[in-house]
């Protein structure tokens, strides 16, 4: 089964999201985010970063918001040393066994390629032309059929200073109000939805809402969780986990820990 189809459920959630929060009518037409500040990302971010220094994170941006200078969370990609992948950022780590396998950097820039292939001539594969996003990680256990996915996407002032004021579960009915919108698109990749839904769950100690996705590929149960950190800076991140076969996703959520 082609990996980048498990991929594309996460991407096309993630421009959602991205799409909604910057429409002044969430409910209107989809419309692609332009704004690209290449310079924001370093030149090997698809690539294996666990040798990268944190003096070379990314300097804070100031956005004048207001009339007010507003310094945001300088951004760091993470960092994978053998089994274990530590993310500053985020504030989370992910301790893997033997029986899981990271994407090199060459994986992990197919990805989205795959998904643009499978997405050209729609609506939303002409939308996400103007998404600015970054795979950091991806790992998958082919014994137990799971993935473990960390998306990174840049958004605008506009979408940033929504996102302060809303709470996940806010952010989580945006993305539903797109429900049939994504629900054509993951048909069009081969991806056959049954449903979208919140789900709480308990997440390094603390209680979050969670979109879960129940769907089947090529006849192929499919489940999807991912949860949306958007309030750390300029690039919002969304943690997925994927399994197939059972829904064994939020046992996933036991796998990482809290970054001292």
């Amino acid at each position: 089964m082609k990996r980048w189809i498990a991929m594309g459920l996460c991407i096309l959630l993630v421009f959602a999201m991205a799409s909604c929060g910057s429409q002044e009518d969430v409910q209107g037409e989809i419309e692609p985010n332009t704004e690209v500040v290449e310079s924001q990302i370093p030149e090997d971010v698809t690539g294996e970063l666990s040798d990268q220094p944190e003096s070379e994170a990314v300097e804070a941006e100031t956005e004048e918001v207001e009339g007010e200078a507003t310094t945001e969370k300088p951004l760091s990609l993470g960092r994978m040393n053998g089994g274990v992948y530590t993310n500053a950022y985020t504030g989370y780590s992910c301790t893997l066994d033997e029986n899981w396998e990271f994407y090199t950097a060459q994986e992990l820039q197919e990805l989205p390629e795959g998904v643009a292939e499978a997405l050209e001539g729609s609506d939303v594969g002409a939308a996400m032309e103007g998404v600015e996003q970054v795979t950091d990680m991806m790992a998958e256990n082919a014994t137990d059929l799971v993935t473990i996915n960390v998306l990174y996407q840049k958004h605008t002032l506009e979408q940033r200073l929504a996102y302060a004021i809303m709470s996940d579960d806010a952010i989580l009915d945006q993305v539903l109000t797109q429900e049939d919108t994504m629900i054509a698109a993951y048909e069009q990749t081969g991806i056959l939805v049954e449903k979208l839904e919140k789900r709480n769950v308990t997440f390094l100690g603390q209680e979050r809402v969670a979109l879960h996705t129940t769907a089947t590929i090529e006849g192929v149960p499919y489940y999807c969780l991912q949860l949306f950190d958007y309030r750390n800076g300029a690039y919002g991140v969304t943690l997925t986990l994927a399994s197939f076969g059972e829904d064994n996703t939020t046992s996933l959520l036991d796998l990482f820990t809290p970054v001292a």
